[in-house]
C-alpha cells in the first residue's frame, strides 16, 4: 500500500511537470525559445530531486531509526512541495489564458498558435502567484508554526454538577516532537502559555511522537512542569503505536509501545486507555473524564482500532456529565452521536492538513474532504465535539492560516 501511494504521487508531480513545461512554451514562446535549454535542464534536475525525495522517503521512514533524519527530511520535502505548489499555482491560472486564446482565434480564424496571440496577463499572473505561494510555505515554516492561538470555547450545560460551574480545561494535541530537530523553544513557550491559562485539568488527546518513543525524551522537562488542580489526563494517538516504523520483531514493538508509555508517564501525564477518572467535589458533585485508545475509518496497521467505548465507560455509567477524549474527530461521528450520553468530546488529529483558511465564521482546508467534522467546536443535538488543530507538525513542517492551538473550556451551568 506505501508503494503504491508513492508511485501515485510520483505520477501526479511527473504529470505537472510535463503540463508546467508545455504551459511555459505556450504561455511565453519568446522566453522559452531563448532559454529552451536552460528550461530542459530545471524540469529535468527538479524531477530527479522529486524521485529522490519521495522515492527515499518511503523507504527512509521505514528502515531508519533516527527521529532526527526524518525531521531533515520533511525539509526536503517542504521543498518538493514548494515546487510543485507554485506549478499548480500557473497551471490553474494558465486556464483562462488557454480559454481566451481560444477565443480570440476563433474570431481571427487563425490557426497558428502563437500568432497574434493577445498578452498572457493570466499566466503572468500564475507565475507571480506561484512564487508568493513559495514565500508564504517558506513563512510557515519559519514563522507560522510557531504563533501559538488560544482559543477560548465557552459551553453551557443543563446537567452540570453546581460546583463545576466555571470549570476549566485546556486542551492541546498532537505534539509530533520529532518534528523540531533540536529546536524546543516551540515547547518552552508551550510551557509558558499552559501555565499562564491556570485551569484546573489539562488533557493531550494523542500523537505524542511521530514514529519511536525517543523522540519524547527532549521534551519530558517542559510537560513535567506543567500543572493544574485537577491534574493532567492524555490518550494515544494513531503515531504513538510506532506502527509508522517497520520493527524487526512483535516483541521489539511491544517493548517500544512500553517505553513511549513510561516516557509519557515522566511528563506527569496520566494515561487513559480504554478508562476514564473521576474528578469529585463532593458526593454530588462529580464529573467523569473518559478516555478512548484510537480508531480510526482506514482499516490500516497505521490506524489502529482499539477503542472500545463500553469498558471505557464502565467504571463511571453512574455518573451523568462526562467528557471523553478520543484522538480522531471520526470516532465520535460513529460511536457517540446520537448512541452515547457524553455530552462533550475533545478530539484532535486532523491538523486542519497544517493549511487553511479562517475568516470569521467562514473556514476551508483540504481536511474537510477526508473528515466531516475537522476543525473548531460542533454540536449535534446537544452533543457538543471540539476538533483541537494541535500544536506540533508532520510532512510539510510549517502551518499556514492553521496556527498551533491552545484550547480553553470553560464549563456553564445553565
Amino acid at each position: 500500500m506505501e508503494f503504491l501511494r508513492t508511485a501515485v504521487l510520483i505520477i501526479v508531480f511527473l504529470a505537472l511537470d510535463w503540463l508546467a513545461f508545455k504551459g511555459v512554451r505556450f504561455a511565453f514562446p519568446l522566453f522559452f525559445k531563448r532559454r529552451q535549454r536552460r528550461i530542459h535542464r530545471f524540469f529535468v534536475v527538479q524531477a530527479v530531486f522529486m524521485l529522490a525525495v519521495v522515492g527515499g522517503g518511503a523507504i527512509l521512514q521505514q528502515i531508519v531509526h533516527d527521529y532526527r533524519m526524518v525531521a531533515v527530511y520533511y525539509y526536503f520535502f517542504a521543498a518538493v512541495l514548494m515546487l510543485y505548489g507554485s506549478k499548480m499555482a500557473f497551471l490553474t491560472l494558465l486556464v483562462p489564458d488557454i480559454f481566451f486564446s481560444w477565443r480570440y482565434h476563433k474570431k481571427r480564424g487563425t490557426q497558428r498558435l502563437h500568432s497574434g496571440r493577445p498578452p498572457h496577463r493570466w499566466a503572468k499572473a500564475g507565475v507571480i502567484f506561484g512564487i508568493l505561494l513559495i514565500f508564504l510555505m517558506v513563512w510557515g515554516i519559519v514563522y507560522g508554526r510557531h504563533n501559538f492561538h488560544v482559543n477560548r470555547v465557552e459551553l453551557a450545560f443543563d446537567d452540570l454538577p453546581e460546583q463545576f460551574d466555571g470549570f476549566r480545561i485546556l486542551q492541546i494535541s498532537d505534539l509530533h516532537t520529532g518534528s523540531f530537530l533540536g529546536d524546543y523553544s516551540h515547547f518552552a513557550h508551550l510551557a509558558d502559555s499552559i501555565t499562564l491559562a491556570q485551569a484546573d485539568l489539562i488533557v493531550c488527546t494523542g500523537d505524542f511522537v511521530n514514529f519511536v518513543a525517543d523522540e519524547l525524551l527532549p521534551i519530558i522537562p517542559y510537560l513535567a512542569k506543567l500543572e493544574a488542580p485537577c491534574g493532567k489526563l492524555a490518550i494515544l494517538g494513531n503515531h504513538d503505536y510506532g506502527a509508522y516504523f517497520k520493527w524487526k520483531t512483535a516483541a521489539d514493538s511491544t517493548a517500544h509501545q512500553r517505553t513511549l508509555e513510561h516516557n509519557i508517564a515522566l511528563t506527569g501525564f496520566n494515561l487513559l486507555k480504554n478508562s476514564a477518572v473521576t474528578i469529585e467535589k463532593d458526593s454530588l458533585n462529580r464529573i467523569a473524564i473518559v478516555g478512548v485508545e484510537n480508531w480510526g475509518t482506514r482499516k490500516r496497521k497505521k490506524y489502529p482500532r482499539r477503542a472500545d467505548i463500553a469498558t471505557a465507560t464502565a467504571s463511571v455509567s453512574d455518573i451523568p456529565f462526562k467528557i471523553l477524549l478520543s484522538h480522531d474527530p471520526t470516532f465520535w461521528q460513529m460511536h457517540i452521536q446520537g448512541k452515547s450520553d457524553i455530552q462533550l468530546t475533545l478530539s484532535g488529529h486532523t491538523h486542519g492538513t497544517q493549511m487553511g483558511v479562517k475568516l470569521g465564521k467562514f473556514k476551508f482546508s483540504p481536511a474537510q474532504i477526508m473528515y466531516p467534522y475537522w476543525a473548531g467546536l460542533y454540536e449535534v443535538n446537544h452533543q457538543y465535539l471540539y476538533v483541537n488543530n494541535g500544536v506540533g507538525v508532520i510532512g510539510f513542517p510549517g502551518r499556514i492560516g492553521m496556527p498551533p492551538e491552545i484550547t480553553i473550556f470553560t464549563l456553564k451551568r445553565k
